[in-house]
């Protein structure tokens, strides 16, 4: 099973119920999430939006800063170390 955080760019939001086909594979469930101007500014001034999800999960959006790629941005612990070089 693959844990790995999925961003994908959609061109509208989809009935993701009962098993539905999404770029991310079968779901069951799904919800539209608004952001605000004021949240768009957060982000864009470094800060982070915290989401609810279905009262027992939350998601944490953040802004990529420029140069960081989508993976570099993730908190520690979500994937694993990086090797150090050899001498």
């Amino acid at each position: 099973m693959n844990n790995d955080p999925v961003i994908a760019i959609v061109p509208d939001s989809l009935d993701a119920t009962d098993g539905a086909a999404t770029p991310f594979g079968k779901r069951w469930g799904g919800d539209i999430i608004r952001l605000s101007p004021e949240h768009l500014a957060a982000l864009q001034a470094g800060g982070t939006v915290a989401i609810d999800v279905q009262n027992e999960y939350i998601v944490f959006l953040k802004s990529r800063q420029a140069g960081e790629s989508a993976l570099e941005s993730l908190p520690a612990g979500i994937l694993p170390a990086k090797k150090e070089a050899s001498p």
